[in-house]
């Protein structure tokens, strides 16, 4: 934890607003576990007031941990400029605009909390430690699949007409078939040529 030379002042305030928070209440709904917790504008709404009062303020500063997760440093800060922080490391499984950003809502909700021992009654956190749905075995990594080969057969194929055209389709792994959906309406167009019958592809 990073603090100001003294708190004297800070631990003053923060005792003073302590008394007055109330515990934030349920008004979230896990998707996966189905359990209420408190989000974050719930945990906003108890604290605002009694900081405020106490001339405390909190601020919060997310960073991404290139590849693993994120960061959120949570500083709870006096006006007579002493403060106190703490940073929360969590991690994103799917790094994209979505996953970083619940990241970081996880983290804020989680560090806000922790800082002023803000109780949020049943919250997402402990739906995860109780008995719930069997996680999904990680996914397989896709194949890696040389696109001009594969149209190159493909097209051989449909040349024939649409029966080989299928038998080809049939013969190519899940993979193969998920690359060659961005050509196969062509090779049907061309098997369609020889043998205008293509249903059942």
């Amino acid at each position: 934890m990073k603090m100001s030379d003294t708190i004297t002042e800070i631990a003053s305030a923060l005792c003073k607003a302590q008394a007055e928070i109330d515990d934030a209440t349920k008004t979230g709904i896990n998707p996966v576990f189905k359990s209420k917790y408190a989000d974050l504008a719930a945990l906003r709404a108890v604290i605002r007031e009694p900081l405020a009062k106490n001339d405390l303020a909190i601020m919060q500063f997310p960073r991404t941990v290139e590849g693993k997760g994120v960061e959120v440093e949570t500083m709870l800060v006096h006006k007579s400029g002493e403060f106190m922080s703490e940073t929360l490391f969590m991690p994103v499984h799917k790094w994209d605009a979505h996953g970083i950003g619940s990241g970081i809502t996880y983290g804020r909700r989680y560090g806000l909390s922790a800082v002023l021992c803000v109780a949020s009654d049943d919250d997402d956190g402990n739906g995860a430690v109780q008995a719930g749905p069997t996680p999904a075995a990680p996914a397989k990594k896709a194949a890696k699949v040389d696109l001009a080969a594969l149209r190159v057969a493909g097209e051989t194929k449909a040349k024939k007409g649409t029966e080989a055209l299928r038998e080809w389709y049939k013969s190519i792994s899940v993979d193969e078939r998920a690359a060659a959906s961005a050509f196969l309406d062509d090779l049907k167009a061309m098997a369609a040529n020889i043998d205008p019958s293509t249903e059942g592809l």
